[in-house]
């Protein structure tokens, strides 16, 4: 039991050592192709290039102005592209956001216009039914008229059906009111003739 772990470890172990072995010696080639590459080909033309334009100062100072002023002036195309990039994709999204709010706005329209002819065709179902409805009303109760009056039952129906539909206003009567009109009454004034009868003082005795 013990040798198997000890086994396997010491597989993995060997295993490791042969892959950074593996990758010692990949490096190993790599660092001696660059450094081949360097001194065959990169650095003798850097000191081709170098003699070059130290030898002829005035091609030196073309290249450098050339690049200098390519640099200065493809600011702006550099600028004007970005801007105009930008411009683009906010355009994009405004247009698209603008046949999205259109797209919106013609669905909910006609959601409501559906939703405006269930309503109506509600409501007209509505009227029919409760015309129908109270058509049956009025002839059950005909029908009970006819059974229990015979034929003044009609009269009595009609009466009945009126007072249903017909709506009868009733108007206070203003019993206080007055229309303006003086009334003259004239009174008769009966004097009364008083007499006073005065009878005579008897007349004091003198003394």
């Amino acid at each position: 039991m013990d040798d198997n772990p000890t086994s396997a470890v010491n597989s993995l172990t060997a295993g490791l050592d042969d892959l950074a072995s593996y990758l010692e010696r990949s490096t190993l080639v790599v660092l001696a192709y660059t450094d081949i590459i360097e001194r065959k080909y990169a650095r003798p033309a850097l000191d081709k290039i170098s003699r070059y334009f130290q030898g002829q100062p005035l091609t030196m100072s073309w290249v450098t102005m050339t690049l200098t002023l390519f640099a200065a002036t493809s600011i702006l195309p550099v600028l004007s592209f970005i801007g105009l990039s930008i411009f683009a994709l906010c355009s994009s999204m405004s247009i698209a956001f603008a046949f999205g709010f259109a797209a919106v706005v013609a669905l909910e329209t006609m959601f409501v216009t559906v939703l405006l002819l269930v309503l109506g065709g509600l409501l007209l179902f509505s009227f029919v039914f409760t015309t129908f409805v109270a058509m049956a009303y009025l002839t059950f109760r005909l029908g009970q008229h006819l059974q229990t009056q015979g034929h003044f039952g009609i009269v009595e129906w009609a009466q009945e059906t009126k007072q249903h539909f017909a709506s009868v206003s009733v108007k206070p009567e203003d019993n206080d009111g007055s229309d303006g009109s003086g009334v003259l009454v004239a009174h008769d004034a009966n004097h009364e003739v008083k007499r006073e009868n005065r009878s005579p003082s008897p007349s004091s005795s003198r003394p």
